[in-house]
């Protein structure tokens, strides 16, 4: 999915998803999203019985690295006027700040407010002679109406937690893919879209956690222009308009300058996809809207027409009128399209891989074009892409013929790798479609889809087409990956970006593999393996049930396992654990907290929050609201801060659960057997069995463990000397159960921070596991009460 993240595409962004519920016999809906980019980002706060406040909290140094002082900055104002403005200390302390503050920015912004031209408010906290552990810390302001708006809320680090892991991995040593990143999702960089990312979170990173930023680098879009064949623009003017919108927001020179002076990991996405051109027509700077001028270069509907770009700005809700009704087609044959997206692509890639060389601490990789889609936005009412070069590809495809022989002209592609495994004779078609072809150069595919007497999804022809659809989208993927790998990026730094949208109670789980069945909505060429591209990573995009790997899958596995045995690497390149389907309803920590925790335990590279300059949890049920771009001063931003300390200094390709965070319980799936009984309390697990009798507690199912990638089992017991002896064992895929670690008195164990170390050795180090039982027994029947257990990666 694009990640442009301005004000006025924000919404169109995520619309995608959105669609792709449709595609899964939803229904569609526009949301918009609208935020001014002058002075940062106001938070709008409103009390019932008052006007509303306005506010911006420019810095809140939570560090108290000044000899105990926290510093406050920023500015508020009210058509009632100021009273005070506050910092509350745990939800009690409350201690004025000087206000009145000339701030001429604002004053130009808000003419109509009363004092705007004094709405600064400033103060330094001295917190080291309070007796007070710190917790929360609130801006809160009050008008002279008594109304009050929190303009922020942030919850502290427990910092002396992050020392759990470190002795462990002072041994161990720091290898170069240990690192997790949360990589905030943003952008316009100059008027702070990033403001506070480099300081909010130093706190609580470690050498194995740590925090980025992902910006869009709209390659197509920002460009020389027509003067100049549209090459690719490392400094284009980010004051360039159309009409009254910005062309773009950040070019990649300005990206990695900020990169570079705020010491701040980057993700860039390269979008040149129908996002990237999406919020208004600039045929004079951006390619994509110059070759779409020409139907030649388009995807065409069932009907063999293209429709107008902004064919769709009259849906409900898209006040932005976002120019989504023309998409460029994907076919081999679009030779204009292929080359300028080639050109430009590779022109930015070898730009970015020169950053990369000179500071390779500050490069996390690159995403290709997100949601690379068959045209979906039309899904219901139209089908795409009937575009005669497409039809043409398609034919070869299927006939095995073509560039899918190996015999390719100049220009062309060698596809033969993707040949099907069995090519159709013109006989196999006819009996396939239904009809009679006499020649290869009438075959068409279908163009009727029925959803009642006969479901077009149990069609055999349709089943055709929707496999080549596939094989299309995932070839995409494939050429966007080779060509950046052909600029000199490595494969280890390239991801895909496909959106996985939960589909509701009547559409069929999207597909997995190519040849999966055909589903009974338009999916738009979209398949699990369609975004795994051959030259790197695959890169998901998760919101709300997809986002806590709450999926119907159509295999046993779950979503998230799905994507770890398509790719052990795989990132999460946008995120929020609120659900496209109801903007208003922001998630809780719980749901923020499971999350993180199953996207790290299944092997994810990082993860990239949305968004950082989006609307805040703090105005949660307000208007203009919109979760799923909340992420400052919510439930997941706490949840954040609490797996970067909880995660501190363990490697990444370790496994840990904690049994929830903070005031939430979690059994995390695991679940005790036999005559133990469990009670949850935050952040353990008590675990009781009949006096004498052994303990066990089996893990959550489907975790393909393999003993060899692990040092050890770290398990944490609050009263050690209460166990006497722990074992562990492994269950393999025909249920059958073998020891991997032998009852063993505790007193033999290693003890280090974390806990108990159980070391893995023996005969079975390179089976794999679907799920671990952990024994134990305790001194007269007392409780084994359980903190952490945790897979220590080797």
């Amino acid at each position: 999915m694009k990640i442009s993240f301005s004000t006025k595409r924000l919404s169109i962004i995520l619309l995608l998803l959105t669609l792709v519920l449709l595609l899964c016999g939803g229904s569609y809906v526009l949301v918009k999203a609208y935020r001014p980019q002058w002075l940062h980002t106001p938070a709008i706060a409103t009390n019932p019985a008052t006007t509303p406040i306005i506010g911006f909290v420019d810095k809140l140094n939570e560090e108290s690295t000044d000899g105990g002082k926290i510093s406050v900055l920023g500015w508020a104002v009210s058509k009632a006027g100021i009273a005070r403005v506050e910092l509350v200390l745990n939800g009690e302390l409350r201690i004025p700040l000087t206000i009145a503050l000339p701030r001429a920015d604002v004053a130009q912004a808000f003419p109509g407010y009363p004092d705007s031209g004094k709405a600064g408010f400033e103060g330094k906290v001295d917190t080291s002679n309070r007796p007070i552990k710190l917790q929360t810390l609130e801006l809160i302001v009050t008008d002279n109406q008594g109304g009050e708006s929190v303009l922020t809320r942030r919850t502290l680090p427990a910092l002396n937690a992050k020392q759990t892991w470190s002795d462990l991995l002072k041994l161990r040593g720091l290898k170069r893919d240990d690192v997790f990143y949360f990589i905030m999702a943003t952008s316009n960089l100059a008027s702070g879209g990033a403001s506070d990312v480099d300081t909010i979170f130093r706190p609580y990173e470690s050498d194995t956690v740590k925090v980025g930023i992902r910006i869009p680098i709209l390659y197509l879009r920002t460009t020389k222009g027509r003067a100049s064949d549209y090459t690719f623009d490392a400094d284009f003017p980010s004051s360039r308009k159309c009409g009254t919108r910005t062309i773009a927001e950040d070019n990649l020179q300005g990206v990695i300058d900020y990169a570079v002076k705020h010491q701040l990991p980057v993700l860039f996405t390269l979008n040149g996809g129908i996002w990237a051109d999406a919020a208004c027509d600039a045929p004079e700077w951006d390619i994509n809207d110059a070759l779409e001028q020409d139907v030649a270069n388009l995807q065409w509907n069932e009907k063999n027409q293209v429709m107008a770009d902004d064919y769709l700005k009259n849906l409900s809700g898209s006040m932005d009128s976002p120019e989504l009704g023309r998409s460029l087609t994907f076919n081999i044959y679009a030779a204009k399209n292929r080359h300028y997206k080639k050109r430009n692509l590779q022109y930015a890639a070898s730009i970015i891989r020169k950053f990369a060389t000179q500071y390779p601490a500050l490069f996390i990789g690159v995403t290709t074009d997100p949601d690379v889609y068959l045209n979906p936005f039309f899904s219901g009412q139209q089908w795409y892409d009937y575009n005669p070069g497409t039809l043409r590809q398609f034919r070869e495809w299927l006939q095995g013929s073509g560039p899918y022989s190996g015999r390719t002209k100049a220009g062309e592609p060698d596809l033969s790798r993707y040949k099907k495994e069995r090519p159709l004779t013109l006989d196999d078609v006819n009996t396939l479609s239904g009809r009679q072809f006499k020649h290869w150069e009438d075959v068409d595919p279908p163009r009727i889809f029925p959803t009642h007497i006969n479901p077009f999804w149990k069609d055999a022809w349709v089943t055709e087409w929707e496999h080549f659809r596939r094989h299309l989208v995932k070839l995409h993927y494939d050429e966007l990956s080779q060509w950046i790998g052909e600029a000199g990026i490595g494969k280890e730094f390239i991801y895909s970006a496909q959106g996985f949208m939960a589909p509701d109670t009547l559409g069929m789980p999207f597909p997995i593999h190519l040849n999966s069945p055909a589903r009974n909505s338009d999916m738009g060429g979209m398949s699990v393996d369609g975004a795994m591209p051959s030259n790197g990573h695959l890169g998901a995009i998760l919101y709300g049930p997809s986002a806590v790997n709450q999926v119907r899958m159509e295999e046993s596995r779950s979503l998230f396992s799905v994507f770890r045995k398509l790719d052990p690497d795989w990132a999460v390149v946008e995120h929020n654990t609120a659900d496209l389907r109801n903007p208003k309803r922001l998630a809780n920590f719980a749901e923020a907290y499971r999350s993180l925790r199953d996207i790290h335990n299944y092997g994810a590279r990082f993860i990239s929050p949305m968004a950082w300059n989006g609307s805040r949890g703090i105005f949660a049920g307000q208007a203009g609201f919109v979760s799923y771009t909340a992420l400052r001063d919510s439930p997941l931003e706490d949840a954040i801060k609490t797996f970067m300390i909880s995660h501190a200094n363990l490697p990444r390709r370790s496994r840990l659960w904690t049994f929830g965070a903070g005031e939430h319980a979690d059994g995390d799936s695991w679940l005790p057997s036999g005559s133990t009984q469990g009670q949850l309390a935050p952040g353990k697990f008590t675990l009781s069995t009949v006096r004498g009798s052994q303990g066990s507690l089996e893990s959550p199912d489907d975790i393909a463990f393999q003993p060899a990638s692990y040092q050890a089992i770290v398990i944490k017991i609050t009263e050690p000397e209460t166990v006497t002896e722990v074992g562990v064992e492994g269950q393999t895929s025909n249920g059958e159960w073998i020891t991997l670690v032998a009852t063993t008195d505790l007193s033999r164990l290693q003890r280090v921070s974390a806990g108990l170390m159980l070391p893995l050795a023996g005969q079975h180090a390179e089976a794999e596991f679907k799920r671990i039982r952990l024994t134990w027994k305790a001194a007269g029947g007392k409780p084994m009460i359980l903190e952490r257990i945790a897979f220590y990666a080797k």
